[in-house]
């Protein structure tokens, strides 16, 4: 699989609803009496030579910044983008897709 710009799009969209289900169950909020927290956690990606943290869905990403995407937590990281770009990969060789062509052809049924 070609790492395109519409797959970069596409990685950026898939990150951001893995993100978006993060959970801390210990958590209280002293207003509301609620307990637990869901929540988007934050990915860092490497752009313009700089690391830049996300809390919202990535506006803009290049194919070259895929690999930098990853979630850190503690001395772990974990190369989200290069995860999701493995199994679309898996998916367009076991199913014969081809994801470039999809989002090109949704593409021009949005306009």
């Amino acid at each position: 699989m070609k790492n395109t710009q519409n797959i970069a799009s596409l990685i950026a969209k898939l990150e951001y609803e893995v993100g978006r289900e993060c959970y801390n169950p210990n958590s209280y909020d002293g207003y509301t009496g609620i307990e637990g927290l869901g929540y988007r956690y934050p990915v860092k990606v490497y752009q313009k030579e700089n690391m830049r943290t996300y809390r919202g869905s990535i506006t803009s990403i290049s194919p070259s910044e895929i690999h930098t995407m990853k979630y850190v937590f503690g001395s772990n990281h974990l190369f989200i983008g290069k995860g999701i770009y493995n199994i679309l990969n898996e998916l367009e060789k076991r199913y014969g897709l081809d994801f470039d062509k999809m989002e090109e052809e949704l593409g021009k049924s949005e306009e």
